[in-house]
């Protein structure tokens, strides 16, 4: 089937969501009933069945979705590399039009589709403005299907760390080296962490209207709504007009993983609290302190250089981990999927009820 590995992370990390599990094998999509050419949705259909109707254990291959995909999106056409992101951005979006019944146009609002895709991957992510000279807010929604996570600012953070301990005395270089050696990974939670922190926003690029005029501000993002199945996209790939490289640094990542500090409601809460550090204070009813707490439930890894790389993935089955490699399956420690240079993360909400 040519280099199609960037598609088979992609559909294994589906084929182990337990929500799309339960759509199709509920026959959420009527394979005999869709008049859809080539539907993504039929072929993702027949791999559900295939995949849990049936005692076999030679790899399958998944022909009636590549060629759906072929269809969808001609970029996609050929035996060429693909990169992963891109493609679950393409499959998503193919099996919300195979399973909406609403026209998708412009007047459309992804809130109101009730189609399983938006079910389940759909959330709002909420940006604030705020004037430094008359504090006026100016607040916008945009959806989203996942996080999209710059690590170049972390990169270089840890690696002024590293540049800084070289100049200084030998007993403190030594203190550097042991707490920001290069082997030492980047936190998830601090690239979450910057992805929600203020921004300066320079005069030049911020007009209010509030001022009528260029003023300097503050812009700050924030989750409104987490859907049930987080993907988060460690943005490995820099692509210039010149040039194209990969970032290859450790992003260290947890199998649980709360969500709560980087909402919106954690923000207005914690702005709330007078004379206490950010968030401190908070809490619920009850008096436990809000969680919003995801599970790790797919990882897709990039091996080898941008153009000629290699992509396998790990998921979990019940208690066990299991690496996909094409048509290799392998089961695996924990140790291994945590220890992975992961390039995309996919957590699944532990408690629907929220937070």
């Amino acid at each position: 089937m040519g280099q199609t590995c960037f598609m088979s992370v992609i559909l294994q990390s589906l084929i182990h969501n337990p929500f799309i599990k339960a759509f199709y094998l509920a026959e959420g999509h009527r394979s005999a009933e869709c008049d859809h050419e080539a539907c993504t949705s039929c072929a993702m259909d027949e791999m559900f069945q295939e995949f849990y109707s049936y005692e076999k254990a030679e790899g399958y291959g998944a022909v009636g979705m590549l060629l759906g995909s072929w269809m969808g999106a001609q970029a996609l056409a050929g035996h060429k590399q693909q990169d992963a992101h891109e493609y679950m951005q393409f499959i998503l979006n193919s099996l919300h039009l195979a399973n909406s019944d609403t026209a998708d146009d412009e007047q459309h609002k992804a809130a109101d589709c009730e189609c399983v895709i938006h079910q389940v991957f759909y959330g709002t992510l909420q940006s604030t403005v705020t004037c430094s000279n008359c504090h006026n807010v100016t607040t916008a929604l945009d959806p989203i299907m996942d996080l999209s996570l710059d690590l170049r600012t972390q990169v270089r953070r840890k690696r002024l760390a590293q540049a800084q301990g070289k100049v200084a005395t030998a007993a403190a270089a030594a203190a550097a080296a042991a707490a920001a050696g290069s082997d030492e990974p980047i936190n998830l939670q601090s690239c979450l962490e910057r992805f929600t922190s203020a921004e300066k926003l320079a005069a030049a690029d911020y007009a209010c209207r509030n001022c009528d005029s260029h003023q300097a501000a503050e812009k700050r993002l924030s989750v409104q709504t987490l859907p049930p199945v987080l993907p988060i996209h460690l943005k490995r790939f820099e692509h210039s007009k010149a040039t194209s490289s990969k970032l290859d640094a450790k992003i260290a990542f947890p199998l649980q993983l709360d969500m709560y500090p980087y909402t919106t409601r954690w923000q207005r809460q914690s702005q709330q609290q007078s004379g206490s550090e950010a968030g401190e204070g908070v809490e619920k009813a009850d008096g436990r302190a809000p969680t919003a707490i995801y599970e790790l439930s797919s990882v897709v890894v990039h091996k080898g250089k941008l153009d000629t790389g290699h992509y396998v993935s790990y998921s979990r089955e019940a208690d066990d981990w299991f690496l996909f490699d094409d048509s290799k399956v392998v089961l695996v420690a924990e140790r291994e999927v945590l220890d992975a240079n992961a390039y995309l993360l996919f957590y699944i909400v532990r408690d629907l009820d929220g937070a």
